[in-house]
């Protein structure tokens, strides 16, 4: 062979290798396609369509969305869900990359392809789910208030896209449908934000159809009043066992006014009577508080007393908090105002009959001791003298240590048919003493608002714990798995994040570890408080954290302390069930992005 021939081209050989290439291409496509089609049907504008091929002609640009149900349901938006299930977001990406690439068609003629529906419910419907209320989410995602302290103010653009889709009737019928009371499962959960429950103009309807579904199933309605008439009022009277929550946060329609900006002061007007009517058709109540400068604390004073006086189950207090995005300069001094308010509080506390927190707990309440907030109104707990502040040292003269071994014991010893009573070792102002609580009470003896919390599907922070209230706390088994991670790597260094709040809690349970917080001798831990600094402003709750936060912060340590740490341990509460922060980020972008093995700690959540 020639020079020449060698270096000539061999044309066929090249176009022989690009068919090759092709098929393959194709073949890969085509698999692709048919795995996902396995799992959803295809829609167009909300209704299905059913190609029978796929070409790579004339590709067809289109962007897929998502509905949930093959009953023709709508579940809004896609980001909704794939929080808690990214298997949603690899179906998508595999659309959208086979609509680039080419277009459905049947009989010949092309079928536009703009959303995809799952097929067979009944294999998603596995998820973890309390009752069949928690299952079907959010009421509604709209709200007539403009809160000056709402957190979702100016995030339109920096917090997560859920979507603004209402609940329907339609989507609550497919959830009760898929629904399994006895394995406490159920469709694939929402991350959709809660908004004013009566902005729904179905509310009343979805409650009805959800109690007739589940009669014995407890509901928990979040308001803020502005829904609450006498006709809604004497409906949910119906619906026992009920909790209604309201967010009053006024005192008077003027007070209110000043901070919710009701969309009509008629609707402020309804929400300042509500609890009178809740009282008069005896639902159990708890109401919130949300203070803010442009209200003198003395109005937070007058509606707490006018709360007890009207037998509300409890009040929550919100320390208040601002994003970056809501102003750019600090609203009020944080210190100096929740100082303030924590003072007023822990003063109210001796002056009411109902329990009073502050939310976050963990700013006043800084111990993982069973210290009691207060007692439900004519519960065995209140009729036994239990006062704020009390400490449970010990239950039938077994030390305990934990609010949440105290509540885990007393809900064991309530579902005892054969327990009559339980022993309660109390401490106060260094003085120890016991009192009896009794298990069963005669229907003459119980009143408002205790009575109608003793239902078997009543919450069991309230009921199972005889009507004392045990905020959250977190669970020393957290302490033995934070240890046994690090066992798992000797002789390196460790950075463990908890949030500001958490600081004290974390090294009083190490203190009652005891021998074996030993474990620290052998790696070197270093703990750092991460504040969620990319909603920026006062907000120090640790489960507002993103992993943009982790990435920056431990940049950040890594260039104070001149090295890089070999293991990040995180709580995993600030993610979802699928490892996904609030913006939709996998925690495993930590590990990319830093180079750095991370581990999430698992722990219990604290609500408030």
């Amino acid at each position: 062979m020639t020079t020449d021939e060698q270096s000539k081209p061999d044309t066929s050989s090249s176009a022989k290798c690009e068919e090759q290439r092709l098929g393959l291409y194709a073949h890969l496509l085509r698999r692709q396609l048919e795995r996902i089609l396995v799992l959803v049907d295809l829609e167009e504008q909300g209704q299905s369509v059913a190609p029978d091929g796929f070409s790579s002609e004339e590709p067809a640009l289109r962007e897929p969305s998502s509905t949930l149900a093959n009953e023709t349901c709508h579940y809004g938006f896609l980001p909704s869900y794939s929080r808690h299930e990214p298997r949603l977001e690899v179906i998508q990406n595999g659309l959208r990359q086979a609509l680039k690439l080419g277009r459905f068609h049947r009989n010949g003629e092309a079928v536009p392809v703009d959303g995809f529906r799952l097929r067979h419910l009944r294999q998603w419907a596995n998820y973890p789910m309390e009752s069949l209320f928690d299952n079907v989410g959010s009421l509604s995602n709209v709200c007539n208030c403009d809160c000056d302290f709402c957190y979702l103010r100016g995030t339109a653009e920096r917090g997560p896209a859920f979507g603004r889709t209402q609940l329907s009737r339609r989507e609550v019928a497919t959830r009760a449908r898929y629904y399994s009371p006895q394995r406490h499962t159920g469709l694939l959960p929402a991350s959709r934000f809660l908004y004013e429950s009566f902005a729904n103009p179905r509310l009343l309807e979805i409650l009805e159809q959800i109690h007739t579904r589940a009669p014995r199933e407890f509901i928990y309605l979040l308001t803020n009043g502005s829904g609450l008439t006498e006709e809604a009022v004497s409906r949910l009277a119906r619906l026992r066992p009920i909790l209604v929550d309201v967010s009053l946060n006024g005192a008077t329609v003027d007070m209110r006014m000043r901070t919710m900006h009701d969309e009509k002061r008629e609707n402020a007007e309804i929400a300042v009577k509500s609890i009178e009517l809740l009282r008069n058709y005896e639902i159990p109540y708890s109401a919130c508080y949300v203070p803010w400068p442009s209200k003198p604390l003395s109005d937070l004073e007058q509606t707490i007393r006018r709360l007890d006086r009207h037998d509300a189950t409890l009040v929550r207090v919100h320390l208040p908090t601002w994003t970056r995005s809501m102003q750019e300069h600090p609203a009020f001094d944080a210190s100096e105002y929740w100082s303030e308010i924590g003072a007023l509080v822990q003063r109210l506390r001796h002056e009411v009959a109902m329990p009073i927190y502050l939310s976050p707990t963990l700013y006043q309440l800084r111990t993982l001791r069973p210290v009691v907030l207060g007692t439900i109104k004519h519960s065995p707990a209140a009729r036994a003298g239990i006062q704020p502040e009390d400490m449970i040292t010990a239950i039938e003269g077994d030390a305990v240590w934990t609010r949440p071994q105290v509540s885990r014991l007393l809900s064991v010893r309530t579902r005892d048919a054969n327990t009559i009573s339980t022993r309660l070792t109390i401490q106060r102002a260094g003085e120890s003493f016991e009192v009896e609580l009794p298990h069963h009470q005669k229907a003459e003896e119980l009143r408002y608002p205790y009575s109608y919390l003793v239902e078997p599907a009543a919450p069991p922070g309230l009921i199972e714990s005889f009507g004392l209230y045990l905020p959250d706390g977190f669970e020393l088994t957290s302490f033995v798995k934070l240890k046994e991670i690090c066992e798992q790597y000797p002789n390196k260094r460790v950075l463990f994040f908890i949030s500001a709040l958490s600081e004290q809690p974390f090294l009083e349970g190490m203190r009652m570890l005891g021998e074996q917080a030993r474990f620290v001798e052998e790696v070197d831990l270093y703990v750092e408080k991460l504040v969620p600094r990319y909603w920026g402003g006062n907000v120090v709750v640790g489960d507002l954290w993103t992993v943009e936060d982790v990435i920056q912060q431990t940049e950040e340590w890594t260039r104070r302390y001149g090295f890089c740490p070999d293991l990040i341990i995180l709580p995993g509460t600030f993610l979802s069930q699928g490892g996904r922060d609030l913006l939709g980020r996998c925690y495993r972008e930590m590990e990319r992005t830093l180079g750095i093995e991370v581990r999430l700690l698992p722990c219990n959540r604290i609500w408030v």
